[in-house]
């Protein structure tokens, strides 16, 4: 059977599927047991809106398909013709129809679609040339630096344009080691930052990101994405760093695993509010981290997330997460409360080694570490299988 008819089974058997990622995964899977490629590009179309989008449509014209396609091969650095097939398959499995730019074709008149509100301009950028020496290299996209071979300046502005050409990645490795930066301005324009790129710069205290970058290190743990090569790497763009506090845009749509872990410095983190998942490791070993600003729609902690962060205290799990995987909050020895929603339904779990508790040892804990929930919830079942003590919230 076609796969656009398969997937459209799905919308016809499993409706609700469409606005429960974690239920749409797990029917994914049973369709495409063989194909993980397919999954993921169908959930990372879902995870982008554009299935929602998708449902109040009728047909699609060319300028919104063009769209779609854009969003996900900027936002996630998918191939073109990959993210068209993805798009392609959620449209055809959806029933819609294909419309033309005019208005024969897409049968909306000239005066109406005047009447629409065009999209909100990019914003722009302004050129920033560099004097400081990089290695580069050019990609279908625009140049990837792959080393920063100048001294370590205290501040270092990252270009937009080198040789008039537009620097669209920070490749992997590309600033490790470099001890004597303090902050990096990473300029407009560019859109990844590469795994390891600021590895060991323990001299690094701020960054500042752009409103255009949307990727932070790997996609998943068997590599990068392709603007940064298909080297296998598993290092954090900013592992064992010195920052203090970080912001990472709104535009960020992925942020690799291992990310921050070993920053022991790391005080504050304000993650973006579209990003989906906290990936293994991300900020393991952050032993001054005080507060983390949740994204909104959130909806796993993965393996060992925030394991070893000495100085968390409290932490609100965002409503919408179902997922809290083994290890993600063991070792938080100051962990007092957490609060946990009802639409959580899984704690542990992931695919680890099965000998990681969620929140560690009973011995490792805080003396008072307690979990706030409701009543009836799956956290409350949890807690009272592994005798933690919890309490209704409030």
């Amino acid at each position: 059977m076609d796969d656009d008819k398969v997937l459209a089974g799905l919308i016809q058997d499993y409706p609700d599927a469409l606005s429960d990622r974690k239920r749409l995964q797990a029917l994914l899977l049973d369709l495409f047991p063989q194909d993980r490629r397919k999954r993921n590009l169908l959930l990372i179309v879902f995870d982008d809106g554009i299935v929602g989008e998708m449902q109040s449509l009728k047909q699609m014209d060319h300028m919104t398909r063009h769209r779609f396609v854009r969003s996900i091969e900027q936002g996630y650095d998918i191939r073109t013709k990959s993210a068209e097939s993805a798009v392609m398959l959620w449209a055809r499995a959806m029933g819609l129809s294909m419309g033309g730019n005019d208005d024969q074709e897409d049968g909306t008149s000239a005066p109406a679609r005047a009447q629409e509100p065009s999209p909100s301009p990019k914003k722009e950028w302004a050129p920033c040339e560099s004097e400081s020496l990089y290695e580069y290299e050019e990609t279908s996209r625009g140049l990837r630096i792959i080393k920063y071979v100048d001294f370590d300046e205290p501040v270092v502005v990252i270009p937009n344009i080198i040789e008039g050409k537009k620097v669209i990645a920070v490749g992997n490795y590309a600033f490790k080691g470099c001890v004597g930066i303090e902050k990096v301005i990473v300029s407009e324009g560019i859109e990844i930052l590469g795994n390891g790129a600021f590895l060991n710069c323990k001299g690094l205290k701020e960054v500042s990101l752009p409103t255009s970058l949307r990727g932070i290190g790997g996609t998943d743990a068997a590599g990068c994405p392709k603007i940064l090569g298909s080297e296998i790497k598993y290092e954090g763009a900013f592992e064992y760093s010195g920052l203090k506090s970080v912001t990472v845009p709104d535009s960020v749509k992925y942020v690799g695993e291992n990310s921050f872990a070993g920053c022991g410095q790391l005080v504050r983190v304000v993650l973006p509010d579209k990003l989906k998942e906290i990936r293994e490791n991300t900020f393991r070993w952050c032993k001054s981290l005080r507060e983390v600003v949740f994204p909104r729609e959130l909806y796993v902690v993965r393996i060992s997330a925030f394991e070893g962060c000495d100085t968390l205290q409290t932490v609100d799990i965002p409503e919408g997460v179902t997922a809290i995987e083994e290890g993600a909050f063991a070792g938080c020895k100051s962990l007092e409360h957490i609060y946990i929603p009802d639409s959580v339904v899984e704690i542990g779990g992931g695919k680890g080694t099965g000998f990681l508790k969620t929140f560690g040892e009973a011995d490792e804990r805080h003396e008072n570490f307690t979990i706030r929930c409701n009543l009836g919830s799956y956290a409350m079942q949890y807690a009272r299988a592994q005798q933690i003590k919890c309490v209704r919230a409030e």
